[in-house]
């Protein structure tokens, strides 16, 4: 138990380090602000970069209706079926449903309240949080430790905007 602990540990440091080195690169990326600087406007980008964490819905959903569709004791639509290729996408799927929800209310908060030359931090999220859940479905897929690091860049920046505005 100990070294599973130790390795998602890491995992989970890595993501910390990496979302470190994006933060201090942020005013070089060249990535974009919304046109205009009214509430309207923010919400719009905001929503456009939602479309990446969709995405990642979209791909898990896509690939049970696929397995389901091919894979006799699965096409019932049980929970459970067996098959590690839909068991584990049906736990991708339901952690990257909560990671949307949580990520939508701190995206919008974000887009409410950064000023507008900070904006571009909500696409640096999106593309990290796309990123992180591939890697959170490929960690898993190998060993469920391994979805640590991938957990680690889509959990931390929404973590720390909710934690941060309560406090």
């Amino acid at each position: 138990m100990l070294g599973k602990q130790i390795v998602t540990a890491l995992g989970m440091a890595g993501a910390i380090v990496v979302l470190l080195i994006a933060w201090r690169l942020l005013p070089t990326l060249p990535l974009p602000a919304p046109d205009g600087d009214d509430t309207a406007a923010r919400l719009a980008f905001v929503a456009r970069w939602l479309l990446l964490p969709g995405l990642a819905l979209l791909a898990g959903i896509g690939i049970i209706a696929n397995q389901r569709f091919f894979v006799a004791d699965a096409i019932d639509g049980e929970p459970e079926t067996g098959h590690r290729l839909i068991d584990i996408t049906l736990r991708y799927n339901r952690n990257t449903l909560e990671q949307i929800v949580l990520a939508a209310i701190a995206w919008t908060g974000l887009a409410l309240a950064l000023p507008h030359d900070r904006l571009k931090l909500i696409p640096a999220i999106a593309i990290a949080f796309l990123a992180g859940r591939v890697l959170f479905w490929v960690g898993y897929m190998i060993a469920p430790v391994g979805r640590a690091f991938g957990l680690g860049l889509t959990f931390y920046p929404t973590m720390i905007w909710l934690v941060g505005r309560m406090l």
